[in-house]
């Protein structure tokens, strides 16, 4: 009878370690409470340069009202004012610091070379607007649709821009330091050689970005949903992504120096190469095993090696 009691004491305690270690990689992710829905890759919005014209013709000319449902009336490029239509203006080089342009219509407006720090386009529409090389330092975007807006080489420090649409946008070499991107969805956007350092994308969406040697240090991407993106080469140092599921996402050659990614869901995740030092993994689930060879106290240090024909 003991032996029986002995035997069943054992392969309950074995089962249980089975299952914590199950839950650990696996289903014990504290992000899963976080995201509702699985990763969407099908329907991304494209880049605004692979958007055929007839699309880009039927967003720009469909017509949007106000939400009293009153037109809105046509803008002018020297008289800058809140719920107003700049739709086919020329807006080039245009001078609007500090101005006022809340829920207004700039759908595929050209706007490059403009100079708009400190402005407030709240609430407003540059779906397929083309804002390329513009300063919007300090200027406020919030819950803006910027779906397929061109943002090329423009500037962002200090903005805030949470609650905006930026799927499809062409964010290459964007600076957007110490910017507020919290609740924002970058899905499909392009993000490359752009330095966003200490800025916030906190409880963000951004499925299949390219954020290609990009400079992120210090930034915060805490409770994102960043599946399949790509941070080859990105310079993560102090970034933080605790709780953020990064299902497939590549960090080859990333510096991740002192990086969190305590309680993140790290599924298919590709560190090769990656340096680490006091990296936190601490709490996260489905850590590659490449990965969890080198975690001394939940924490990485060193460049990670392996070989990848093994995963």
């Amino acid at each position: 009878m003991r032996k029986i009691l002995f035997f069943f004491f054992s392969g309950s305690v074995v089962l249980l370690l089975g299952l914590m270690t199950f839950s650990c990689n696996s289903l014990g992710c504290s992000g899963d409470a976080t995201f509702s829905e699985l990763p969407d890759t099908l329907n991304l919005l494209p880049l605004p340069t692979s958007t055929e014209m007839d699309v880009r013709k039927e967003v720009v000319y469909a017509p949007v009202f106000l939400d009293n449902g009153e037109k809105r009336p046509k803008g002018q490029r020297n008289s800058p004012l809140d719920q107003h239509d700049y739709r086919f203006a020329n807006l080039d080089n245009v001078n609007w610091e500090s101005a006022s342009l809340k829920e207004s219509d700039f759908r595929g407006v050209s706007m490059r070379t403009s100079h708009c720090n400190g402005a407030d386009f709240s609430h407003s529409d540059f779906r397929f607007a083309d804002l390329r090389w513009s300063s919007f330092s300090h200027a406020t975007f919030s819950y803006s649709n910027m779906a397929q807006c061109m943002l090329f080489r423009s500037a962002m420090n200090d903005a805030i821009a949470n609650n905006c649409d930026l799927r499809g946008c062409n964010l290459f070499g964007l600076k957007g330091h110490r910017t507020n991107f919290r609740s924002c969805d970058f899905s499909n956007a392009l993000m490359k050689e752009s330095e966003l350092t200490e800025s916030d994308f906190s409880h963000s969406k951004a499925i299949k970005v390219s954020f290609l040697i990009s400079v992120f240090s210090g930034s915060r991407f805490d409770s994102t949903d960043f599946s399949y993106a790509d941070f080859t080469g990105a310079g993560l140092e102090d970034a933080s992504f605790v709780g953020a599921r990064l299902w497939g996402v590549s960090f080859r050659g990333a510096h991740l120096q002192y990086a969190s990614f305590r309680n993140a869901d790290l599924r298919g995740c590709n560190f090769f190469g990656a340096e680490m030092a006091e990296t936190d993994f601490t709490g996260a689930c489905n850590i590659p095993e490449h990965l969890r060879e080198v975690l001394v106290d939940g924490k990485a240090t060193g460049t990670i090696f392996y070989n990848e024909n093994a995963e």
